[in-house]
């Protein structure tokens, strides 16, 4: 078993996936070998038109089950003027989701408003409160991003006589086994592809943003408007990669297309945002997760959300301008908060009695936070975490998980223990009392081992092995046609091997390059980002294996080979034991 310095176990796909001689002889080795270890984001054929996403070749809203006579209901209404108010959530997809609703409603001069509950007085999901306000003005009310299995709220809108549309790709409760969906009751209609066993199982890897895109095409059609569907697409986009949906097929196009549009800077909100993250190049899908996404979170996180969606449905650049700053500044907060609340939950972690999971909580620590947190205490110790933060006798919980954990259903095993619960395999929220955390402890860590894979649970897969002196551009750039990355579809990791360290110096906290000389006496530099402490136990003379990922780098017009670094291990500590460096040559 190969460990790497980041503590991750090495699985190399090419040891393990065989792709057929079909798919070697079709796209060559390396490329027929990345194929095949992403062999379920395509089609059994592993055809073109579904490895080069194009818009040409979406999926059609038809394939949809129940969605053509859901969007009919919603045609009548809108042509008989209701009064439609959006409910969304407050996180990148629930706004994104919300703000293309009302762009597009508001094109097609329907009358909409919307209403985004607040994270710190209300919570996730439909509250009966919002409810009854909403039914005080709107007509119709449609829910994005939640409502699948909050049964008593829908029940409540639809007796206040409120016509219900639910998009949302969350998982249906076991209650749902007792109804058949989409119809929960008359009037309500929800769309939610993960009900349905028989529908296309791409279209179970849309976020919400995705499914409230795939309403308004049937939507345009059925009224007749003359809107542009691709305009809508860079908001998808944004929703698409930081919801961390399967970056499949069907999701891919959207992306990739999202991505053309993001960079055509026509929406003034995405365009001042870009320009106060200190973007100046073309805008791919890792800049919506690491940059642009966590813009559009920081404002549900630390303040309203109404902010983002603001933003992006802003024609005047002075507004956009100022929302855009006002974001920019949440999220340097929510960065410091952040830390300060990650450092105080490692300090918990001392003499901590459990094994298969990680469970932290103290009164007050931020709500918009602890999501992100437990996601870095996942990363770092290899294990599901979870964080709460209690008030008043309740608890608010944000799970996170690793590969081989699939925590809703371990979370489900303890579902009595909440009063509200909800999330997907990877992630998972609730609310609990703080009197049953003890509790919940023990209980989670017993159903954390009986869904849990074979350990260990963290692993960094990799795509095969091929020497860093295999590449150059050309090489390179064809492997990218499987842009754009993300969850499911990774940027191609590769193994290199008895790679002697030359030289390596720290220019900043988190980076390290490192000047590396294969067996051929060629020399390699390579960037490794987010190191950590991991520097202490390298000394030049040692031979490594490295994970990487070769890119093609343009700067002022001249292209160039860059190979990033992903982890490494350490083989051997001799200096003379690699032929080239004995000084007797």
């Amino acid at each position: 078993m190969k460990v790497g310095l980041s503590g991750y176990q090495w699985i190399v796909l090419g040891e393990i996936n065989r792709p057929s001689q079909f798919l070697l002889e079709k796209y060559g080795k390396v490329l027929g070998q990345l194929l095949y270890n992403r062999k379920e984001l395509f089609d059994d054929r592993f055809s073109e038109e579904y490895i080069v996403p194009s818009l040409s070749n979406l999926l059609k809203p038809s394939f949809f089950n129940h969605l053509e006579e859901i969007a009919l209901k919603l045609t009548e209404s809108i042509r008989k003027n209701k009064r439609i108010v959006v409910y969304g959530d407050y996180d990148a997809d629930g706004i994104t989701s919300t703000s293309m609703l009302v762009n597009f409603f508001r094109n097609t001069n329907a009358y909409c408003k919307y209403y985004i509950p607040s994270r710190f007085d209300e919570g996730y999901g439909l509250n009966k409160n919002a409810i009854k306000s909403i039914s005080e003005y709107g007509d119709v009310l449609i829910v994005v991003d939640s409502g699948t299995n909050a049964f008593e709220e829908l029940l409540l809108a639809k007796q206040l006589g409120l016509e219900v549309y639910v998009l949302d790709h969350h998982e249906p409760s076991e209650r749902w086994k007792e109804i058949k969906p989409p119809y929960f009751v008359e009037g309500v209609n929800i769309i939610n592809p993960k009900f349905f066993e028989d529908i296309n199982p791409l279209f179970k890897h849309l976020a919400s943003v995705g499914i409230a895109f795939y309403l308004i095409a049937v939507l345009k059609r059925l009224l007749g408007v003359d809107v542009k569907l691709r305009n809508f697409l860079d908001i998808v986009a944004l929703g698409t990669v930081t919801d961390l949906v399967p970056m499949s097929f069907i999701n891919r196009v959207l992306v990739k297309t999202g991505l053309e549009e993001i960079n055509k800077k026509k929406r003034v909100g995405i365009k001042k945002l870009i320009e106060h993250a200190g973007i100046d190049r073309e805008i791919s899908s890792s800049d919506i997760s690491f940059y642009i996404g966590p813009r559009i979170n920081a404002s549900g996180r630390l303040s309203d959300a109404r902010k983002a969606v603001k933003l992006l449905v802003t024609n005047d650049n002075v507004k956009a301008q100022m929302l855009a700053l006002e974001l920019e500044s949440l999220n340097k907060k929510r960065q410091k908060i952040t830390d300060e609340v990650t450092s105080q939950a490692e300090k918990k972690l001392l003499n901590y009695p459990y094994k298969n999971i990680i469970v932290v909580d103290e009164e007050n620590w931020h709500s918009g936070v602890i999501g992100i947190v437990a996601g870095k205490l996942a990363q770092k110790y290899m294990l599901p975490s979870v964080v709460l933060t209690k008030e008043n006798g309740k608890a608010v919980g944000s799970a996170r998980s690793v590969s081989k954990v699939n925590i809703y259903r371990a979370l489900s095993m303890c579902s009595d223990l909440f009063e509200k619960f909800g999330g997907h395999s990877a992630a998972a929220g609730f609310t609990i009392r703080s009197d049953k955390i003890e509790e919940f402890k023990e209980r989670l860590d017993r159903s954390i081992k009986d869904v849990a894979e074979e350990k260990p649970w963290a692993v960094k897969e990799i795509d095969m092995e091929i020497p860093l002196s295999y590449w150059d551009k050309q090489k390179i750039k064809e492997i990218y046609i499987l842009e754009p990355f993300g969850e499911k579809n990774p940027k191609p990791k590769f193994l290199a091997t008895n790679l002697r360290l030359e030289y390596f110096e720290v220019p900043y906290r988190s980076l390290i390059v490192l000047t590396l000389v294969d067996s051929e006496k060629k020399t390699f530099i390579c960037k490794w980002w987010k190191s950590g402490e991991v520097v202490k136990q390298l000394a030049v003379g040692q031979f490594l294996d490295v994970v990487y990922t070769p890119a093609v780098s343009s700067y002022k017009g001249v292209e160039s080979i860059e190979f990033y670094v992903e982890d490494i291990r350490i083989i051997k500590e001799q200096r003379d034991i690699h032929p080239y460096t004995n000084p007797k040559q």
